[in-house]
C-alpha cells in the first residue's frame, strides 16, 4: 500500500535509509525531515511510502523544480532527491507511480540529486544498486562532481590576505551589503542558500572578505554545531565528531586569478580549525585542483543522472 508523507514516521525511514545506502551516506530522521517535507519545494504529491502490514518497503522523496526560489532551475524538471526500497520490485512499483504522476503534471524531465536543500549532487558512482537501478529505468549519466576532505588538525594557511581586504565574519550590519553582492556575483541559488542559512543560523556563519567597505567574497562555513546543515554537512555522521563544512565560497569576478579566493579559503579553513574542527567537507565541486592547493582529496564522486520523458 502507497501513502504520502503526512505523519511519516523519519526515524523508521532514517533507518531504512540507512539499511539501504552505503555507510557512509547514513542520515538520521532529523536531517531527513529538513531535508524532504521542511523543504519548501519538497512534491507532496509524487513523493510516496510503500508498506505493508505496517513495515516499510521503500520510499521515494520528490521535489519540484526550485524555480520559483531562484534563477536557473529548468521548470519542468522535477528531482528525485531520494529512492530507498528492500527489493527492486518495489523500486519498480514506485519510480513507475512518481514517472507517471509527472507526466501528467506535463514535466519534461526528472533528475536525481542537485534538489533544493539536496543530498547529493548527482548519483555516488560507490553507490551501485541505486546507479544501476536508474540506468535500467531509463536514466542517462552526466557530467561528474566531487566532494573534496581533509582533516584540519595540522592545517596553516599559506595564502595570506591582500592588504587591501579585511576578513571577518558577517554582522548584521552586512546582511543588505552581502546580499547585493550575492545579486550581483551569484544570483542563483548560492544567493538563495547563503541567505536562507544565514536565516536559520544567524549572520556569523557567513565570512566575508570586504574591500573599501563593501562585500567582495564570501564563505559559508559550518560546523557540529549547526542546527540545519546544508551542502556537505549533510554527511555529519560519516565525518565524525568536531565534524566541519565550507562552501558555497566565491569572490567578485575581477578579483579571481588574483589570490584573493585562496586567501578567503584559507581564512575560512583556519576559523573551522580554531573552532575545533577536524574533518572537514567541501562539497559538489570540480575544482580539485584549487582545493587541493589547501590539502583537500576527493571522497565521494557523483554522476548526474536524468530521465527526459516522451
Amino acid at each position: 500500500m502507497k501513502r504520502n508523507f503526512r505523519d511519516a514516521d523519519f526515524d523508521r525511514l532514517a533507518a531504512f535509509w540507512n539499511s539501504f545506502a552505503p555507510e557512509r551516506y547514513r542520515i538520521d530522521g532529523e536531517l531527513l525531515k529538513i531535508k524532504t517535507v521542511d523543504c519548501p519545494v519538497f512534491d507532496w504529491g509524487a513523493s510516496m511510502i510503500e508498506e505493508a502490514d505496517g513495515e516499510i518497503l521503500g520510499f521515494a522523496s520528490v521535489k519540484k523544480s526550485a524555480a520559483s526560489l531562484y534563477k536557473g532551475p529548468d521548470k519542468d524538471t522535477a528531482v528525485l532527491s531520494l529512492l530507498a526500497f528492500c527489493d527492486p520490485h518495489y523500486g519498480i512499483d514506485l519510480i513507475s507511480e512518481v514517472k507517471r504522476t509527472l507526466r501528467n503534471r506535463g514535466f519534461a524531465q526528472l533528475t536525481f540529486g542537485t534538489d533544493c536543500g539536496h543530498f547529493f549532487p548527482g548519483c555516488p558512482t560507490d553507490f551501485p544498486a541505486l546507479k544501476d537501478f536508474l540506468m535500467i529505468e531509463g536514466f542517462t549519466e552526466g557530467g561528474e562532481a566531487v566532494d573534496l576532505e581533509r582533516d584540519l588538525k595540522d592545517y596553516e594557511n599559506p595564502f595570506p590576505i591582500p592588504k587591501d581586504a579585511e576578513y571577518r565574519a558577517l554582522e548584521h550590519k552586512d546582511i543588505e551589503a552581502l546580499n547585493t553582492f550575492l545579486q550581483r556575483e551569484f544570483p542563483g541559488r548560492w544567493h538563495y542558500d547563503v541567505l536562507s542559512k544565514i536565516s536559520a543560523e544567524g549572520p556569523d556563519c557567513c565570512h566575508a572578505l570586504f574591500r573599501k567597505g563593501k562585500v567582495d567574497g564570501f564563505a559559508l562555513i559550518q560546523d557540529w554545531n549547526d542546527t540545519n546543515p546544508t551542502g556537505g554537512a549533510v554527511w555529519r555522521a560519516d565525518l565524525g565528531q568536531n565534524w566541519g563544512s565550507l562552501g558555497p565560497i566565491g569572490t567578485s569576478a575581477s578579483l579571481r586569478g588574483k589570490g584573493y579566493g585562496h586567501a578567503l579559503l584559507g581564512q575560512g579553513l583556519m576559523e573551522l580549525k580554531n573552532r575545533g574542527v577536524n574533518r572537514c567537507i567541501i562539497d559538489w565541486t570540480g575544482l580539485v585542483s584549487f582545493y587541493g592547493k589547501h590539502g583537500f582529496e576527493p571522497t565521494r564522486k557523483y554522476k548526474s543522472m536524468s530521465l527526459k520523458f516522451e
